[in-house]
């Protein structure tokens, strides 16, 4: 279920999504008409997701990389039954910004 975040909750929402990421993984993916599709990232261990009101940017942090995406319009997740599987911010030019989650694969025993 795709659901776009008020610009008012993105701060209080991302820092309390980030204080229970566990063993969450990432990959970052940039989508725009100039660029096409681009991967920025592969799967990474995901640090944290933070928005910055007063810098007015979203960054994403993974073990080897900072990711920062500045003056975001739009925020939307994608929420399933076992969490977030995406979230996709849109940059002021239309840029959009694909953070998919993922949960490390357990090994077998």
């Amino acid at each position: 279920m795709i659901k776009k975040l008020d610009k008012s909750q993105w701060e209080s929402f991302f820092d309390k999504l980030s204080r229970n990421l566990e063993s969450k993984e990432a990959m970052i993916e940039v989508v725009g008409e100039e660029i096409g599709d681009q991967v920025e990232t592969q799967t990474q261990p995901l640090i944290g997701l933070s928005y910055d009101p007063k810098d007015d940017e979203f960054v994403v942090t993974l073990e080897k990389h900072e990711h920062v995406i500045p003056q975001p319009k739009e925020i939307a997740i994608d929420e399933e039954v076992d969490g977030i599987k995406l979230i996709e911010v849109v940059e002021g030019d239309g840029t959009k910004h694909l953070i998919r989650l993922m949960s490390p694969l357990a090994l077998p025993q």
